[in-house]
């Protein structure tokens, strides 16, 4: 019997190992398993068992199973094949992605002390008497309770607990005891009451007939069109539970790592420690406890960002996909440029489990796909309880900026009154800059210089907190500069709003409000994002300021008032998604407010008020707005009336890099029914130091790996993967961006 190895490598070809025969029942695909490559040692994944091989040479052998405990579910490991034909990437270096390496050899905790009184320690006292302060006050410490402690827990007791409880141990005392340090990270939240689900009636309707398809054991998957504030996750965790109770798993996807802990402390309340949290801002220690607890089947639920959706939760049941419209579920940096959206709806089909997508502004692909019956549709109309959807106010910031006698260049009068009004009434506010730091354009007022990166084609932003010049795309940082580079006036200007800019504006105007900033800037530490919304969300801060990582998932019951300080930023992008996450964002952030017993209010300032995206968004008109941008994106047939992918070229060489792009345009202009738009400059063109061209394709929906299948068979994939002069060659389908 003969195993084919895959090895994490940027290459497609695979090795045929003999099994040796004490093996042969213990090799599947999916095995992690140690091999000799060459003159080195390597970790490879078993592909496929044959009885023969084509090689005519001298077979080599497996050495060893890697890891015996692994074990890769079957409807993950055809996933697994799917990502490596559609993504165009060495089965092995999906697997690597899924299966981090440093996980494959046995985890072993760190061991942490706990004490705890012997039976007869009362007798001891009184024969030995104590006299140590420190040994008295730990003492004393131990009575009141039955449990072990973590002797770490009584620092503030002995400056050395430790050392004084072996002390103590020696005498008769306590008992010492080891136990493995269990890295939760459920630590970081505060433990919460068991949920009691209790749903209305348009929920129980749609719970009910979510129930009714995730009863027949097929693949199904839904799309849960549901309002800001409509309870959602009441009906996630509804469904949960019926799928626990019948003895399958659930994977639960969010976007953002700031959303996590929300979620997932509702998820661990209802269903306690069967819940596993994933996301990468996790420790290597973390994630290798969860990794080695899920092999032992300790955890049924997990909740978790995107690379969650390729964790080995067996018997898997049911898959949410929190906020499916979100950019951040595509992985665009490294290999597999997956969707995780998509690699969903993929593992689901092969395992016959149900897929729920839920959002309120879907995005358009699922949209169609919802029209098209391609996904059911369930809806939820109403917010819950009695809450009713805030009053949107439309401000026109031109009427503002040029007017000299306006009280702020920043915040409008409609704004500030309102801010005025929640803070005399003592709730909370929720004001959106979707730009951080302080200034992002410092421009020569003689010449129209702007301070850009030297390392990429992007202006630099100001950060006035640190007094310099960041940019935001290689994170080098530079120093204020007093003079003009072309001309060397000392007339320059910082133009253009941030979160810090923001910040100073509200704080002149409410210096006596708690405020508190949530931007990539004050979330950098470790649990910050927690930490912030808990002290918002406990009512240490009255206004909330940040980025669009404070737009979805935070639900807030004092919350009654929606700044947007400039609904324009990112409007006139060079990308045709451009007006799509403009209205998405107004329409989910603007849904923070008033989404409890208390009404609420949105302003939203623009200079553009007539913009169809910006007006419908403040409509919360959404039929409109699909109706109008699915007729944009026919005539142009973008998706979702066609599958867009895109080649992305880059190198130190400019001229190499455009050279090859065109060599790669040529080759790809013979293909049937594709359309091709490029060569042409990224609109970055440059970013750390890289010259960046690209290539955009268009495919026909009812065929949509013919252009994988070309670049496969045609162009030999290996070609992707390797240097050409210097040029780096990427292949991305589905981009979420175009930028």
């Amino acid at each position: 019997m003969f195993a084919s190895v895959s090895f994490p490598l940027q290459q497609f070809r695979s090795f045929d190992y003999k099994i040796p025969d004490h093996l042969i029942q213990m090799v599947k695909p999916g095995v992690c398993v140690n091999v000799n490559l060459g003159n080195s040692h390597r970790i490879g994944f078993v592909t496929a068992i044959r009885e023969s091989s084509v090689f005519k040479g001298e077979f080599k052998e497996l050495t060893s199973i890697r890891d015996d405990k692994l074990s890769i579910p079957e409807e993950l490991w055809q996933t697994f094949l799917w990502m490596s034909q559609y993504y165009l990437t060495p089965i092995g270096k999906v697997m690597k992605s899924a299966i981090p390496l440093s996980f494959s050899n046995e985890y072993k905790p760190k061991i942490e002390y706990y004490v705890q009184l012997t039976p007869n320690w009362k007798t001891m006292v009184d024969d030995i008497g104590i006299r140590a302060l420190a040994q008295k006050k730990v003492l004393n410490q131990l009575v009141d309770g039955d449990e072990p402690v973590r002797t770490s827990n009584l620092s503030e007791f002995a400056s050395n607990p430790l050392n004084v409880c072996r002390a103590m141990e020696k005498k008769g005392l306590v008992h010492l005891i080891k136990r493995p340090k269990v890295y939760d990270p459920f630590d970081l939240m505060a433990p919460g009451k068991k949920l009691e689900i209790k749903l209305s009636d348009e929920q129980q309707n749609v719970y009910e007939e979510l129930i009714v398809a995730q009863s027949a054991g097929r693949f199904s998957p839904f799309l849960l069109h549901g309002v800001t504030g409509s309870g959602k996750t009441e009906v996630y965790l509804k469904l949960a539970q019926k799928v626990i109770a019948d003895g399958k798993s659930v994977l639960v996807l969010v976007p953002e790592i700031s959303l996590t802990p929300q979620v997932a402390k509702k998820f661990r309340n209802t269903f306690g420690d069967k819940v596993a949290l994933w996301h990468s801002a996790m420790t290597r220690a973390e994630k290798g406890w969860t990794w080695q607890q899920l092999k032992e089947g300790k955890y049924t639920i997990i909740v978790g960002a995107r690379s969650a959706v390729l964790t080995p939760l067996a018997n898997l049941g049911l898959i949410i996909v929190d906020e499916e419209q979100e950019s951040s579920y595509k992985q665009e940096n490294s290999h597999p440029f997956y969707h995780a959206r998509d690699v969903a709806l993929i593992r689901a089909k092969q395992a016959q489990a149900m897929v729920l997508m839920a959002s309120a502004t879907p995005s358009l692909d699922s949209y169609y796909n919802g029209i098209n019956g391609k996904y059911s549709v369930v809806n939820l109309t109403k917010r819950y309880g009695n809450a009713t959807y805030p009053r949107v106010v439309l401000v026109d910031m031109k009427n503002v900026a040029f007017n000299d006698d306006a009280e702020s260049k920043i915040l409008s009068p409609e704004l500030l009154n309102e801010i005025r009004l929640k803070i005399d009434r003592d709730e909370q506010i929720i004001i959106l800059q979707n730009r951080r730091g302080y200034s992002h354009v410092h421009q020569c007022i003689d010449c129209g210089e702007i301070a850009s990166c030297e390392r990429c084609s992007v202006s630099l932003t100001y950060h006035k907190i640190s007094n310099n010049m960041i940019c935001h795309y290689c994170q080098n940082s530079y120093n204020l500069k007093d003079t003009c580079k072309l001309c060397n006036s000392e007339n320059l200007k910082l133009t253009g709003t941030g979160t810090q800019k923001v910040e100073e504006e509200l704080r002149k105007f409410f210096p006596d409000v708690n405020l508190i900033r949530m931007d990539q800037d004050t979330v950098r530490k470790r649990g910050a994002h927690h930490l912030i919304l808990e002290k918002f969300g406990n009512g240490e801060a009255q206004i909330l300021l940040g980025t669009q990582m404070i737009a979805k998932g935070l639900d807030f019951e004092n919350v009654t008032l929606v700044g947007i300080i400039n609904a324009d930023s990112g409007l006139f992008l060079p990308d045709f998604r451009a007006g799509e996450r403009i209205f998405q964002l107004i329409y989910q952030v603007s849904g923070r407010a008033g989404r409890h017993k208390k009404p609420g209010i949105a302003i939203v300032q623009t200079f553009n008020p007539n913009d169809s995206n910006i007006l419908c968004a403040s409509k919360m008109d959404i039929k409109k707005f699909y109706n109008q941008c699915l007729s944009d994106r026919q005539e142009l047939m973008y998706p979702p009336f066609s599958r867009l992918s895109r080649i992305l070229f880059s190198g130190l060489n400019k001229q190499h890099v455009n050279e090859t792009a065109y060599i790669y345009q040529q080759k790809l202009e013979s293909l049937p029914d594709l359309t091709i738009l490029g060569p042409a400059p990224a609109p970055i063109e440059r970013i750390k130091h890289y010259w960046r061209y690209h290539i955009l394709i268009k495919q026909p929906l009812d065929n949509p790996m013919i252009l994988q299948k070309y670049l496969h068979q045609q162009l030999h994939t290996n070609e992707l993967k390797l240097n050409t002069k210097g040029v780096k060659i990427k292949f991305i389908p589905d981009p979420v961006t175009v930028l």
